[in-house]
């Protein structure tokens, strides 16, 4: 299953995109957090991309959101409730990925 998630900054000019692909052998699928600015109604680009996982994962959209903070400066990707990666838009600075490593690593959001 195909899953796609995302959130637009107020202003309308940023996303935090989820996208989780699996392909026809499950062992292939991939999962990738982007940041995409919004350039004309159905055009933009990707600004950056954090790796979350690859393989299978058994997750459903129900399990992942994608929030901005309160001043919109970080938007984040929670899987399960946790945060597991950020972009921090003013400073361009990436946090996290690599969901279900033996690391933790520290991800700023406030």
């Amino acid at each position: 299953m195909d899953i796609f998630d995302s959130a637009v900054r107020t202003r309308g000019d940023l996303a935090g995109v989820f996208e989780y692909e699996e392909m026809a052998e499950p062992q292939n699928a991939s999962a990738y957090f982007y940041l995409y600015r919004k350039e004309a109604e159905t055009v933009g680009s990707v600004l950056g991309a954090i790796h979350i996982r690859s393989g299978p994962w058994p997750i459903t959209e129900a399990d992942i959101a994608v929030q901005w903070n309160d001043n919109e400066q970080r938007v984040g990707l929670f899987v399960f409730g946790a945060l597991v990666a950020v972009f921090d838009v003013a400073t361009g600075a990436q946090y996290g990925g690599q969901y279900g490593k033996d690391f933790h690593p520290e991800i700023p959001w406030s």
